[in-house]
């Protein structure tokens, strides 16, 4: 049997530096299956779930939940009754592994532990534990016997906290300590609003001599709010928006539609639908987006390596807004899925986001995006590009207009669409013209429907 270390892979995701500890699934003691998992740690966007490298015994926790580590950072350690590859297990330590000939070291968690950190060689102690084991009072005994060398308890565990990765995140942001604040949740779970609430209650520092500045300075501090830095999945935005924005020639193309035949038929697939999944207008965009995406497939692209590159696969991002940034999960093949089929789909991939489950294979591969904004009574706007697409389409809000329709004044449910594309690889006429394709089937929406009617 071999100590080994269970080490966080230092390149999870290429943008990430920091990874929050979300959950240990295992306990120091606990037997361990390879390939069983271990720890589900947080990036900035996604989750991921670390597998035990070997079969053995989880001996020690490094670095406990709720806590950030790096790549390539010894999480925990574990007693393997297997050989792993080279890349998976770290040499045993060095103070704690016997000569080759000598018998395996057998010592409890917190006596190996225990001597890691005051430096005590586990080979030379008596074990007075069954069979020869070494225990805590076997290692102590040794620590008080050095001359002049204090003896320090160890650290208590931590007590496990239940909150949300958003709560976590923003505890670590404003220094909040998790363990005071009393959850609201289910089953006593931290919200984000528990955790805005604790910062707000706390007692302000006393003030400081204030330093001599410039009067201009002085102005812009008085007025200055709150601050809290740029990190975590805002600064992933900040950095992707801003690459967007000076890496393309953006464009963005207006138009309206008339969505009065689009309103009928979602009422109906609504009351026909399942009560989980109910079809909404945004199942629909996602569909028209995606057959107007197979009838022009000069829009479906992607610029790599200065090639245009034709993408085979129709797969449309969803723009979801969380409580601290935005993300983009994936509906693959979406030109082949009915309003139905979206909108289960749609529904895993929204709750996925909002608890922070999203996996990096559900938030990759994305060939264009559509982002709604209609909820929140936006007509038109901007959208920006998601890299490495070239289009993105910006959806407002349906609402009933007076209008000439067919030589006459009605009234008619109306919607405004957005078209941004990249201008380098895509012109304002194939642009318009996949807009224009879009607008049809919004009102015109029989294809929309097919397969479900």
């Amino acid at each position: 049997m071999s100590n080994i270390a269970i080490i966080l892979p230092p390149d999870l995701e290429a943008e990430t530096e920091e990874y929050a500890i979300v959950t240990w699934l295992k306990r120091p003691g606990d037997p361990v299956r390879k390939g069983e998992t271990l720890v589900i740690v947080q990036a900035e966007k996604v989750s991921f779930e670390l597998p035990a490298p070997a079969d053995g015994t989880l001996t020690d926790i490094l670095v406990p939940q709720g806590a950030v580590a790096k790549g390539g950072e010894v999480l925990a350690r574990m007693d393997a009754v297997e050989t792993s590859t080279k890349a998976e297990v770290e040499a045993p330590l060095a103070e704690s592994a016997p000569p080759a000939t000598s018998t395996p070291v057998r010592a409890s968690p917190i006596a190996k532990r225990l001597a890691r950190e005051h430096g005590v060689d586990l080979a030379r102690i008596q074990g007075s534990g069954s069979g020869g084991r070494i225990t805590e009072k076997d290692v102590r005994a040794v620590i008080g016997a050095r001359p002049a060398v204090p003896i320090e308890a160890p650290p208590a565990a931590p007590k496990p906290v239940r909150a949300s990765p958003v709560a976590k995140r923003l505890a670590r942001e404003q220094g909040v300590d998790l363990a005071q604040v009393q959850g609201s949740g289910a089953g006593g779970r931290i919200t984000e609003k528990d955790v805005r609430a604790a910062i707000e209650a706390r007692t302000p520092a006393p003030p400081v001599a204030p330093e001599i500045r410039p009067a201009e300075e002085a102005e812009e501090t008085r007025e200055t709010g709150e601050s809290r830095p740029l990190a975590g999945m805002r600064a992933a935005i900040a950095r992707r928006m801003h690459a967007s924005l000076q890496e393309m020639a953006q464009l963005t193309l207006f138009t309206e539609a008339d969505v009065t035949e689009l309103v009928d038929l979602r009422r109906r697939l609504k009351a026909a639908a399942a009560e989980t999944a109910p079809v909404t207008y945004t199942d629909l965009l996602v569909r028209a987006a995606a057959l107007a995406l197979r009838q022009h497939p000069n829009v479906n692209i992607t610029l790599e390596d200065g090639r245009i590159r034709q993408l085979s696969h129709v797969h449309v991002g969803l723009a979801v807004g969380l409580d601290d940034g935005l993300v983009v999960p994936v509906l693959r093949d979406a030109d082949r899925k009915t309003p139905a089929e979206l909108a289960r789909l749609r529904v895993q991939l929204v709750e996925r986001a909002r608890s922070g489950q999203l996996t990096s294979e559900e938030m990759n591969g994305g060939t264009f995006t559509v982002t709604n904004l209609g909820m929140f009574d936006i007509d038109g706007f901007t959208p920006i590009v998601n890299p490495p697409e070239a289009a993105i389409l910006g959806v407002g809000r349906v609402v009933e207009k007076v209008v000439v329709h067919q030589g006459k004044i009605a009234q008619r449910w109306m919607m405004t669409l957005s078209l941004t594309i990249d201008h380098r690889l895509v012109d304002g006429a194939p642009g318009a013209a996949f807009l224009q394709t879009i607008k049809g089937l919004l009102e015109t929406p029989g294809p929309l429907a097919e397969g479900m009617e």
